[in-house]
């Protein structure tokens, strides 16, 4: 959101489970460089004592890009229009009513996908097995030397986000087409992580969602190993924008779902349950058919709005403690031509799995 010239973060909460929703705060760049942040927020609650950081306190994690209000007259020594890309941490110990800026996770080219830059985008925060803090994002600095098009890394901070490790691959592909991106992640109950990511290139569905699963967070075995792609019985399948998470109901070992931003069948046409469904599995692995059940949200996604690519560009989703209602939020077209947020709220039915 901008503020002037200056884009910021606004932070929404709600205090009745989910029905409503108020502006609560705002997340501005205070890192020193003043170009304010732009693209990507993520949010994440501190279970427990990390570094500096006391149980409860939240973590924002997003892009902050330079913009300037007149690309053509970039003044010397002054980064220009989209120009960089940093991927920055900030945290509230009050809740998420004040925020400090904390660390840059990393550093990367220009902010436009493909056409030899290489910018970092769309990071997303969780602890591993050992407590640490780790960001996860996507990259696409790789390709002059590795030919990698655009790859899934993270980085792991031991001291709570002040400083951090070098980077590590979860899914890259050296083929210079094949572009993993767009992670998320969620803990499941036999300790063990999963990772969902999109995967874009010739060789799949273009923009097909996967998963693949780790021991403590960290290690995802062999990157190229793409993991299992994340399909129905009938072949029906998400594209682009997932999210992954976990809910203890629907089985012993509860129920993955995951959502996306479009749903079609292996020749990339619309089907049955595009923009209403989320698909689930009680295979912790994410082997096997998924189930696709109603979602909280119905909306009209990109093909059904002659391409307007940033309607359901992400698609959260997050159960409530006792895995009985679904929260799902996305971008959706307004009356005004723009993208708005939107949420919904409804109960899982996840008797049938």
């Amino acid at each position: 959101m901008s503020g002037g010239s200056t884009p910021y973060f606004p932070v929404y909460r709600s205090t009745d489970g989910g029905r409503s929703w108020s502006k609560y705060s705002e997340i501005h760049d205070t890192s020193g460089k003043g170009w304010g942040l732009r693209y990507q927020p993520t949010l994440f609650e501190l279970p427990e004592e990390v570094g500096p950081w006391p149980a409860g306190t939240v973590l924002a994690a997003g892009n902050s890009i330079p913009i300037l209000d007149d690309p053509e007259d970039v003044p010397e020594g002054q980064i220009g229009e989209l120009g960089e890309t940093k991927i920055d941490l900030y945290a509230s110990t009050d809740e998420g009513e004040t925020w400090e800026f904390v660390s840059t996770v990393i550093t990367g080219g220009k902010a436009v996908p493909y056409a030899g830059n290489s910018p970092v985008w769309e990071p997303e925060l969780a602890l591993d097995d050992d407590g640490n803090l780790v960001c996860y994002f996507a990259d696409e600095r790789m390709g002059t030397d590795d030919d990698y098009n655009q790859l899934v890394a993270y980085k792991a901070s031991e001291d709570g986000g002040l400083t951090w490790g070098d980077e590590q691959f979860v899914a890259a592909v050296s083929d210079g087409v094949t572009r993993p991106g767009m992670p998320t992640i969620t803990k499941l109950p036999n300790g063990r992580y999963m990772i969902c990511y999109e995967v874009v290139g010739e060789d799949d569905v273009d923009g097909e969602v996967h998963v693949k699963t780790s021991p403590d967070g960290r290690d995802w075995g062999e990157p190229s190993d793409l993991g299992n792609p994340v399909v129905t019985g009938d072949g029906r399948r998400f594209i682009n924008g997932p999210y992954v998470t976990w809910t203890p109901r629907g089985g012993e070992n509860g129920t993955v779902l995951v959502s996306g931003k479009q749903l079609v069948d292996e020749n990339r046409e619309l089907v049955e349950g595009n923009g209403e469904v989320v698909l689930a599995n009680t295979d912790l692995d994410g082997s096997g058919d998924w189930t696709a059940l109603k979602a909280p949200l119905s909306f009209e996604t990109e093909s059904d709005l002659d391409g307007r690519i940033f309607v359901g560009w992400t698609t959260p989703i997050l159960p409530s403690p006792n895995g009985k209602q679904l929260l799902q939020f996305t971008s959706t077209a307004s009356s005004s031509e723009l993208c708005e947020i939107r949420y919904g709220k409804r109960p899982l039915k996840l008797n049938k799995l």
